[in-house]
């Protein structure tokens, strides 16, 4: 993707006394509207904003996750969403003098063992097999497999696979965590 300005003498200078990515700043201004323009290009293409990643090596690298709602196994997003979110929210960076001329974006879809970044990524997944790894040991492991019974007021309730018990942790006592899906019911085709 490129774009046609180029970086002024004043604007680089100016750049080199600030916080960067790339060379261009990543004003949380900028960083809002990016996320509200992927918002919209999703919503425009009946699917769910479900994440933006945005990072700096020596260019930018966006990545937009994109996700169906409530969709069905084999129904969920597909090549050409991906496709038609880009072309969307490509417009919006080529029109912002604010963007870098040359940026990676990517779309797709969080996949089956989805990264869970936010609370409310945490909410949607009720229910489901999670995978955590946790700032301290719990019963001498960092890393905790288990059904994710509830998550009410930030704390997690989860029924651990290893463990067999109920334990509750705070999400602010988990450095990182995921969907796990169990692959053991797929036939190999």
């Amino acid at each position: 993707m490129s774009r046609k300005r180029k970086v002024s003498d004043t604007e680089h200078e100016e750049a080199q006394e600030k916080p960067e990515q790339g060379g261009f700043l990543a004003t949380p201004e900028l960083l809002a509207d990016i996320e509200s323009w992927s918002e919209e290009a999703a919503h425009s293409h009946g699917l769910l904003l479900y994440d933006v990643d945005i990072r700096a090596s020596g260019r930018w690298i966006i990545r937009i996750y994109v996700d169906r709602p409530d969709a069905e196994p084999g129904k969920g997003v597909m090549v050409d969403d991906c496709v038609e979110v880009s072309r969307y929210v490509e417009a919006h960076f080529d029109a912002d003098e604010r963007m870098p001329e040359n940026y990676v974006l990517e779309v797709s879809s969080p996949g089956v063992e989805r990264a869970l970044k936010k609370a409310r990524h945490v909410t949607q997944v009720v229910g489901s097999l999670v995978e955590l790894v946790v700032r301290e040991q719990i019963d001498g492991s960092n890393k905790l497999v288990g059904k994710l019974l509830s998550f009410e007021d930030e704390v997690m309730t989860i029924q651990a696979s290893e463990q067999d018990s109920v334990i509750t942790i705070p999400w602010s006592a988990v450095s990182k965590a995921k969907l796990k899906y169990d692959f053991s019911g797929v036939k190999d085709q």
